[in-house]
């Protein structure tokens, strides 16, 4: 779906453009009296073609211009639209396009962008001026009359802008829309009379900024996925922080918050005098909830919590596990904690070490649970074997061990001098009916309890 906007002066007006972009981040320009812009995305943020369209000229006439808006399911057809309406909107439907171009007279042809008034090289054919003469000498009136004609017989008699006119009656682009230039950066800016100290008064700043870039991504049906902050201090450095979302998010107030949480462990070293907020964006999000599964969170409300725990443990304390590359079965990592939705029906979703009847996959019998520390433990042995335990916590009841399978032993990064591993590895099983895996450093001599079994 395309819009064109027509200024009704005839000098045009340079903020055209701005009002294009301010709905769309592809817009190509014509001047300052033409602008054409694509349109598909915005139903889901302002609704019907004809909402779209009203919603354009209203905020046209905001800004003291007076337009004439087509709005068409083609470049051309919307072109041709603006240019034949007298004032107004005019929305055509995809399915009525041919028949509103037709309409028209084929003198409407003649304000097509960058048609030719003469012949470039003998051979080449006729000029546009040239071929719109000739069908209108054929006895052409409207352009569904050219439309009927064969295309392989006007690019016979009139060569290539035969058929750029033939097109053009059909409501075909010959060719597709070209955004001018780059598309502006989604991007807020405030110059401060006075300097301010602090993320107080720092957040009212923040607040303003957001709210302008919200109603920016909400017109663009844009959201950012990453945040970067600049804020220029009194000493004339800059304390820069880049965000990186999860999903692309409008909310102002989620935008504020997570900017804010951010720059609470990392603070500006002076005063602030400049504040700048960009953002890269993609397009918006569309969420179907469905009735047999159960409903996640919104992504927005994950960031500000786990931005949240960031602020109060420090980045490197919050986030997922990840496996890492490494035969240490105690290493591991820390990745960005992200909601991943499994695909399928909600009945075909069976939750891991549950068996149901009719599943050929047996359930596993025992399982680890290891502590994310060691606990340090007191171990007596005999004849190379554990016999009793101890434990520096309350959770492990100190007791006899009556069964025990082991030793297992492993070693590695040996190559190194602070990740080095040598170990061996026990099962027991205590009097009191508690399960254990004992761990011996070969290298220290002491015991650890890596984990419960169940």
């Amino acid at each position: 779906m395309v819009c064109c906007l027509l200024s009704e002066s005839k000098r045009g007006d340079a903020r055209l453009i701005e009002i294009a972009r301010a709905c769309s981040p592809r817009v190509e320009s014509h001047g300052d009296r033409v602008v054409v812009f694509d349109a598909s995305g915005l139903e889901r943020a302002i609704g019907t073609p004809a909402e779209i369209a009203h919603a354009v000229d209203a905020l046209a006439r905001e800004n003291g211009i007076g337009v004439r808006v087509a709005l068409a399911s083609s470049r051309v057809a919307a072109w041709l639209l603006a240019h034949a309406a007298q004032s107004g909107v005019t929305v055509v439907e995809s399915s009525q396009t041919r028949a509103a171009v037709g309409a028209l007279p084929v003198t409407a042809l003649s304000v097509l962008p960058g048609l030719s008034s003469r012949r470039r090289r003998p051979g080449s054919g006729a000029s546009s001026e040239e071929a719109i003469a000739t069908l209108m000498r054929w006895g052409l009136r409207t352009l569904s009359e050219v439309a009927a004609l064969r295309r392989a017989e006007v690019h016979t008699r009139l060569g290539a802008e035969g058929v750029r006119l033939h097109q053009a009656a059909c409501g075909e682009d010959a060719e597709p829309l070209v955004p001018a230039g780059e598309t502006p950066p989604f991007l807020e800016r405030c110059v401060l009379e006075w300097p301010i100290e602090g993320l107080e008064p720092l957040t009212f700043v923040l607040s303003r900024l957001c709210d302008a870039l919200s109603i920016s991504l909400e017109r663009a049906d844009r959201g950012a996925v990453s945040v970067k902050t600049t804020l220029q201090l009194t000493t004339r450095e800059k304390h820069v922080r880049t965000l990186n979302l999860p999903a692309p998010m409008r909310d102002a107030r989620t935008l504020r918050t997570l900017i804010r949480l951010d720059l609470e462990p990392h603070p500006p070293s002076a005063a602030v005098d400049v504040v700048t907020v960009m953002l890269d964006v993609a397009p918006g999000r569309i969420v179907q909830g469905s009735l047999l599964e159960r409903a996640l969170p919104a992504p927005e409300e994950i960031e500000t919590l786990i931005a949240r725990l960031r602020a109060l443990m420090g980045e490197s304390r919050v986030g997922a596990p990840a496996l890492l590359d490494s035969h240490d079965d105690r290493g591991v990592g820390m990745r960005g904690f992200t909601v991943v939705e499994i695909p399928g029906p909600a009945s075909s979703t069976l939750t891991p070490g549950l068996k149901t009847r009719g599943s050929e996959t047996a359930s596993p019998h025992i399982a680890l649970r290891r502590f994310r520390l060691p606990i340090a433990a007191r171990v007596t042995v005999e004849h190379g074997a554990p016999m009793r335990v101890s434990a520096s916590s309350s959770l492990i009841e100190a007791g006899r061990i009556v069964h025990r399978a082991g030793p297992w032993r492993s070693s590695g990064r040996w190559w190194t001098t602070d990740q080095i591993w040598d170990r061996d590895q026990w099962d027991v099983e205590l009097a009191s009916g508690g399960c254990y895996r004992l761990s011996r450093n070969r290298i220290t001599g002491s015991w650890e309890i890596d984990g419960e079994i169940d």
